[in-house]
C-alpha cells in the first residue's frame, strides 16, 4: 500500500511539471495559470442515510482532534478537525442563478445579465492507523442568458496525504485550479472556492458568490501559492502547488520541519506574465504550554518569469508565535526581515532589504465564527506586472442567526506595488483592490439548503506613464447577486 502511495505521489509530481509544457505546446497562444495548495476534506455535511456523523452524542469518536500542524509549517493552523477517525465520501450538488452586470474592465457598460450556474463537488477523506488521505474536487460551469463571452467553466482538485511515524511525519499535497479570472473576491461565481478546505489565505476566502470558508479545517499558510489579487478582463488560468514537507520530532516539546513547494500560474489568454514561484522553508518549534509555541522559520524564495529574463530570490527570517485551544481560538503571527535580490538585464543585479509578516486568526465565539487573515510580502504579481510588494487582509464573519437562519460576511483588500527592479515602467504601477459581501442560508430538508448572497468588488490604480493594459486605470465597481439550492448527501461511511 505504501509502495503504491509513493508511486502516485511520483505520478502527481512529474504531472505538475509535464502537463502544462505539454499543454503549452498545443495553444496558439500557450499560457496557463497556476493554483493554490490543498489538504483535507471539507466539513462534514448534516445529513446522512445513517446516524449523523456530526451528532457528538451518537458519534463519540467525532469530537474535535486538535490541530497539530507544526508552527514553522507550511500549513495554516485550524481551531481543530472533525470526523473522528472515520472514513467517508460526502457528494453536493449545487445550482445557482445570478445576476451580474459584467463589469470586469474600464471600459465595461453597465451591462446587467442573468446566468445559470452547477457546481458538483466529492470529498473524500480515508483514515489509517498511520495515514490520512483526502481528495476534494470541485467542477462547474455558468451560461449566461443573452451572450456567449462569458459562458465558461472552473475547476479545482486537491489531494493531501499526511503519512506518520514514530518521530518522522511526511506531508505531501497538491492543489490545482482553473478559472476563468481571478480568484480574488469572485472566482469561479458558483461558489467553488479556490484555496484548501476551510482554509484561509489561498485566495479561498469568500471566493465564489455562497463560497465563504470558516468551521473546521486547516489550509496552506498566505504567500505559498500564486497571488492573483489584481481583477482583470477575462483571462482564463491554470494555477498549480505541489507541496512536500517533512517533520522530526525531537522532543513532546521540540520539532523540527523542512518542506519545498513549486507553484505555477499560467493563462491560455493573451496579455499576462505566467510565474514559477519555488519556495524552500525550514524551521525549529518549542512548545512553552499546552497552547503556546514559539518557533524561527528561513525561506527561500525564487521567483520566475515566462518569456521575460527577469527573476527574484528572497531570503527571509521569521520569528514565530502560535496559540491554538481546539474549537475556539488559532492565532499564528511570524515576520522577520527579508533581503531581496533582483536580476534584470535592463537595469542589473540589486539588492534591498525590507521586512515580511505572516498572520491568521481563527476564534469562535458562543453563535459567531470569525477569521482573519494579514500578510505582507513579494509576489510575482498576478500575471498584470513583473513581480509586486503586496499587502493583503481578508476576514470573515459567520453566525447562526435564529434557529433556522444562519449568515455571514466577507472582506478582502489587496495592495499591491510593482517592484522597481523587476519592471520598465519609470513609475511604480499601484494597484488597489477590494471586495466585500454577505450570504443568508437556510435549510429546506436534511439534505438541501437555500443560499442568498451578495458580492461586491471594485479596483484602483495610480495609471502611471507608459502603463497599458486592464489594471492600469479605475475598474468600475461590479455588483453580483445570487441565489442557490444545494443539496448535500452523506456522508457515507467507507472502509
Amino acid at each position: 500500500m505504501l509502495k503504491w502511495r509513493v508511486q502516485t505521489w511520483a505520478l502527481v509530481v512529474v504531472l505538475a511539471l509535464a502537463v502544462p509544457a505539454a499543454w503549452a505546446q498545443q495553444q496558439k497562444d500557450p499560457r496557463l495559470n497556476p493554483p493554490v495548495a490543498p489538504l483535507p476534506p471539507l466539513s462534514l455535511g448534516e445529513s446522512s442515510s445513517k446516524a449523523s456523523l456530526d451528532d457528538p452524542a451518537a458519534n463519540p469518536q467525532n469530537a474535535v482532534k486538535p490541530d497539530e500542524s507544526p508552527l514553522s509549517g507550511a500549513e495554516a493552523f485550524s481551531l481543530g478537525t472533525k470526523g473522528g477517525g472515520r472514513s467517508f465520501v460526502t457528494p453536493t450538488i449545487r445550482f445557482t442563478q445570478l445576476g451580474d452586470n459584467n463589469k470586469r474592465s474600464a471600459t465595461s457598460l453597465a451591462d446587467w445579465r442573468t446566468a445559470g450556474t452547477l457546481t458538483g463537488q466529492l470529498a473524500l477523506q480515508h483514515i489509517k492507523a498511520r495515514s490520512q488521505l483526502g481528495i476534494d474536487y470541485s467542477a462547474g460551469g455558468t451560461l449566461y442568458s443573452t451572450t456567449s463571452s462569458y459562458r465558461s467553466s472552473f475547476h479545482r482538485l486537491g489531494l493531501s496525504e499526511q503519512i506518520s511515524f514514530r518521530r518522522w511525519t511526511l506531508l505531501l499535497a497538491d492543489s490545482f485550479t482553473f478559472l476563468p479570472e481571478s480568484s480574488f473576491g469572485s472566482g469561479g461565481l458558483g461558489g467553488i472556492s479556490t484555496g484548501l478546505p476551510g482554509g484561509m489565505g489561498n485566495g479561498g476566502i469568500g471566493t465564489g458568490l455562497g463560497g465563504f470558508g470558516g468551521g473546521f479545517g486547516g489550509g496552506i499558510i498566505p504567500g505559498i501559492t500564486p497571488n492573483q489579487s489584481i481583477l482583470t478582463d477575462i483571462g482564463r488560468r491554470v494555477s498549480n502547488t505541489v507541496l512536500g514537507q517533512i517533520q522530526y520530532t525531537i522532543s513532546p516539546r521540540a520539532s523540527m520541519t523542512a518542506s519545498g513547494t513549486y507553484g505555477l500560474l499560467r493563462f491560455l489568454d493573451s496579455g499576462f506574465i505566467d510565474s514559477n514561484n519555488y519556495q524552500f522553508m525550514s524551521g525549529y518549534n518549542y512548545k512553552m504550554t499546552a497552547a503556546d509555541t514559539i518557533g524561527v522559520v528561513y525561506t527561500l524564495s525564487m521567483m520566475r518569469f515566462g518569456g521575460i529574463n527577469r527573476s527574484a530570490d528572497i531570503h527571509s527570517i521569521h520569528l514565530a508565535y502560535g496559540r491554538r485551544l481546539t474549537g475556539r481560538l488559532a492565532l499564528r503571527l511570524s515576520g522577520g526581515p527579508r533581503v531581496n535580490s533582483f536580476e534584470n538585464p535592463l537595469s542589473g543585479s540589486k539588492n534591498s532589504v525590507s521586512w515580511g509578516l505572516r498572520s491568521s486568526l481563527l476564534y469562535n465565539f458562543r453563535n459567531t465564527d470569525l477569521g482573519l487573515n494579514y500578510s505582507h510580502g513579494a509576489t510575482t504579481g498576478s500575471g498584470v506586472v513583473v513581480g509586486a510588494d503586496t499587502d493583503r487582509v481578508e476576514g470573515t464573519i459567520t453566525r447562526q442567526l435564529t434557529r433556522m437562519w444562519n449568515g455571514g460576511l466577507v472582506f478582502g483588500f489587496a495592495h499591491n506595488q510593482s517592484i522597481r527592479q523587476l519592471n520598465t515602467v519609470a513609475t511604480n504601477l499601484t494597484v488597489n483592490t477590494w471586495h466585500t459581501g454577505f450570504r443568508l442560508q437556510r435549510p429546506v430538508s436534511r439534505q438541501a439548503s437555500l443560499t442568498f448572497s451578495y458580492n461586491l468588488t471594485g479596483q484602483t490604480a495610480n495609471t502611471p506613464t507608459g502603463c497599458t493594459g486592464l489594471a492600469c486605470g479605475r475598474m468600475p465597481l461590479r455588483h453580483q447577486f445570487a441565489l442557490g439550492f444545494t443539496w448535500g448527501f452523506g456522508p457515507y461511511e467507507i472502509d
